[in-house]
This record gives C-alpha cells, structure tokens and sequence, in this order.
C-alpha cells in the first residue's frame, strides 16, 4: 500500500472512531434522561421532607396486612419456595389469618433462614426439603403423611420457587433456567395433582411481556426503540412469543410455564398466575432492589432516572390469597372467570424512579449500619461493558475458546445487555387484578404504595441493626464479596 492508500486508511479508520464516539456520546445522553411520556405517568419525586414524614408515620402506624387477608379456608397449603420472600410471606399471612402450622408445609432445597420464620408459630411449619428438578423428590415431598388433623382436608399449592436469573438471553444458557422454571413447573404440577389438591396459584413475572429495547438501531431516533413499555395482561391472549422477542431466557421460561399453568386449568384443578411488576422488595435477606441497597451499602447505578413500578412481597403474597379465594368463590358450582389466567400486580399510586429509592435510602438508614452511597456509571459505557461479558461467557462456552477464556463470576457475570432492557422505563398496571370476581380479576387492591412500602422495609432493617456488633457495621465491600460468593442462591431484580 502506498503513502496516499495508507492516508486514506488512516482517515477512514478515524472517521469511523469519531463517528463510533458520538454515538456513543448521544445514546449515553438519551439514557441519563427521562422521557415525557414516562414523567406524565410519574411526575412526582420524592422529597426529603416527605420521605422523612412517610417514615414517622409508618414508625408509628407499621403496615398490617394481617387485616387485608381474604378470611381463612379450612384447607392444607403447600408453599413451594417457602423460604423465600414471597413464598415466606405466604406463610407468615397464612399464619397470620388464623391458618394452623399443622396445615402448612413448606417444600424447598434449604431450610427457612429468615428469623421472623424461625421463631413463633412460623417455626412450627412443616418441611420437606426438595429439588423440583426431580420428579421423585417433588413427589415425595408432596405426599409426605400428614397430621391426622388436617389429612382429610382439600389442598392449595401456592407455587413461588424459582431460578431468578435475568441476565441471560442466549438459547446456548438456556438450560440454566429451564430446569427449574419450566421442568420443574411440570413437577410441581404434576405433585400437585398426585397429591389431590384442587388448587393451585403461581408466582410469575410481568417480564414476560417485555419487548427486548434495541439501543443499537437508528441513530438519529431520539430513544432506543422500545425505551420505554406499558405492561398489562394484554399479551397473555396472544400466541407464545419466539425466543428472540423475549428479553432473557428468564422471560421466555417464565411466559412457557405460564401456558402449561394455565393448561393444566379444569374444573376439579384450578390454576392462577400472578406477575409481580418489574421489582419485589420487602425482604432485607434476599430482595435485590430495597435489601440489595442495604446489604451493600455502597453500589453502583446507571439508572438513577428509571422509571418503574414496584410492589412489597406483602402485596404479592396477598394477591395469592385473593386469587386462591377468587378460585373458591363459588366452589365447585361454576369455573370463575379469572381461572387459568396471569394478572399482573403492582404497589398503589404512580411509580418512582430509583432515584427516588436511593434518596429514600439516605434519608432513612440510620448511621449505625453502612452509609448509603451510589456509585453512578455512565449508562452507554456501561451497556457497551456488558456486550463484552456477554461475549466472554459466551466464548468461555465454547470448545477451543473455553479453554483460554475464563467464565465472568459473580456479580460480574450479572452485568450483561438483557439487563438493560429490565432497567428501562417499565409502567406496569394493576387494572386486570383489581376488576371484581364476577368481572373476571381478583379485587386486588394493593395495601401501601412504594415510598410507605419501602419506608416499613428500612424501620425493620433499622430496628434489627439498632444493636450492631462490637466489629461495628459490615462495609460494602465486605457484604459484596459475601453476596457474590452466594450468588447462586440470591434472587436478581426484576420482577420475580
């Protein structure tokens, strides 16, 4: 090549850098806003002063859902999951509406570990440890005798176990999820129905109905293509999705277990199915929206602007009783109209952003636990970051190249695109849930809104750190490594 070719080159190259850089520099502009349309939805930012009058009004008024409950039934329940956020707080409302521990049994791969489920009458609840990847340990577990009080009585099965993994979205990482979210679904179902129960209401995800954002497409869009999503029941009449419209392998398993629940519906085995909207907080050992933030301290954001809806477990956990108790309307008489269908549910009121969640934190986290700090990224740089983890877990798979590629571990791994797409700006709504039995949904009426929901979760993680330990209060930088060495076992975000 000569001189002028080489020239030549040369300037191609760096026009193709300059031109690479300033759509970059756009996207990254685009991201850090927040568009009309979603500020219509949610006008509203939280202010200090309001914060800090929601969170003496709940220190002195605590949320109780005790006195939402549908009444109770005279029926056994079986909680797959149980140990989980939602799944224990099913227990605890059973518990709390009058349900003996006798008739509650909990089937999960480990014991509780919360300590509002190892103490009281929540410690007197049956186990029986299972994996529902196996056909023959669900089935064991489900037809474990049980006492003779309560043998004769129909059975519910409130199904909440699950793989919550978001970040993945190639078919080759499939398998990780399907195992349990759709095998194992098949188990559970199949128990079910082997074991009598006439009952059977599951926790799904609204992230079933997300549109994967295309963030590379047009440049000269002013947002990403599908930047931001209105969620509803809507898709749940439609055909199942390809693969590829589906924004991870999470979703896709999610809206498949979705039809086989809905399938299995009949007469004598009525089936349900509730999405919690885009985040489930109320848990401090295991949400990774509220307790994420807690447990760390100090954590890294690129979506301070996001605007989503959220809702407590406590919600969701009520929006299971209310669908059991929508199923049973009538009795045996007549299938309701809500049978065999997905409704999504949220908290009350509009939907925060997350900088909404993280101003909330620093004004209420009292300062004998880890001070809130959030590490804000730049949301283009970082999207770019995760194309290339994504690519190296991919390549780490592969024959060759998994022998000179190490696997990204931890919460490294967790940053990949599909990630994006569930911290985009998700309006979910409650209209299907909230519609009458005899209209088709399930009177769903959410107890708090988010600010009152998250001011009750930080009381509780402020009361039970009111005392820290002689080494004085766990820095980010430890809860972190301790949350990625148990990564396997911590749910992610994004709805459930």
């Amino acid at each position: 090549m000569d001189a002028t070719g080489k020239q030549t080159l040369y300037v191609a190259i760096a026009t193709l850098l300059v031109i690479g850089v300033a759509w970059l520099w756009k996207l990254n502009s685009a991201l850090k806003q927040t568009p009309p349309e979603v500020l219509a939805a949610s006008p509203h930012r939280w202010t200090e002063q309001e914060i800090k009058h929601t969170y003496k009004h709940i220190e002195a008024n605590p949320i109780d859902w005790a006195k939402h409950l549908p009444p109770p039934l005279n029926r056994r329940y079986i909680v797959t999951g149980g140990c989980g956020g939602v799944g224990g707080q099913i227990v605890l409302h059973l518990l709390a509406r009058g349900q003996s521990p006798e008739s509650i049994r909990i089937v999960d791969f480990q014991k509780p570990t919360r300590p509002d489920m190892k103490t009281g009458p929540a410690a007197l609840v049956d186990f029986a440890q299972a994996d529902i990847t196996s056909p023959a340990a669900t089935s064991a577990a489900f037809n474990k005798p049980w006492p003779k009080s309560v043998a004769h009585l129909p059975l519910t099965v409130f199904h909440t176990a699950a793989v919550i993994q978001v970040s993945e979205r190639s078919l080759k990482t499939y398998d990780n999820v399907k195992r349990v979210n759709v095998d194992g679904v098949k188990n559970v179902l199949d128990a079910s129905k082997q074991a009598g129960a006439t009952v059977f209401v599951s926790t799904s995800s609204a992230s079933v109905a997300y549109i994967p954002v295309k963030y590379w497409g047009n440049p000269f869009r002013r947002w990403p293509e599908n930047y931001w999503q209105i969620l509803d029941d809507s898709d749940f009449d439609r055909p199942l999705r390809p693969h590829a419209q589906f924004f991870s392998n999470y979703g896709y398993a999610k809206a498949t277990a979705e039809r086989l629940i809905s399938e299995a519906n009949s007469s004598s085995f009525r089936t349900g199915l509730v999405r919690p909207a885009n985040g489930i907080y109320g848990s401090s050992y295991g949400d990774q929206i509220v307790g994420y933030c807690l447990r760390l301290g100090t954590f890294p954001s690129w979506t301070r602007n996001i605007v989503q809806n959220f809702v407590h477990a406590g919600n969701v956990s009520l929006a299971h009783l209310l669908f059991e108790a929508a199923l049973l309307k009538d009795g045996e008489k007549t299938m309701p109209k809500c049978a065999g269908r997905a409704f999504t549910v949220t908290d009350a009121g509009p939907p925060p952003s997350f900088d909404d969640m993280y101003t909330l934190l620093r004004v209420t986290v009292t300062p004998n636990t880890a001070p809130i700090k959030v590490l804000y990224l730049q949301p283009a740089f970082t999207l770019v970051l995760a194309h290339i983890i994504e690519w190296l877990d991919l390549a780490s798979r592969m024959p060759v190249l998994g022998w000179i590629i190490p696997r990204p571990k931890g919460e490294l791994a967790r940053l990949q695109p599909a990630i994006f797409t569930a911290s985009t700006h998700m309006i979910a709504s409650n209209e299907g849930a909230g519609r009458s039995v005899d209209e088709g949904g399930i009177g769903y009426r959410p107890v708090n809104n988010t600010i009152e929901g998250m001011c009750q979760q930080v009381l509780e993680w402020n009361i039970e750190h009111e005392h820290s330990s002689k080494s004085g209060p766990q820095s980010g930088a430890e809860t972190l490594v301790k949350d990625i060495k148990n990564i396997g076992a911590i749910p992610t975000a994004a709805g459930a």
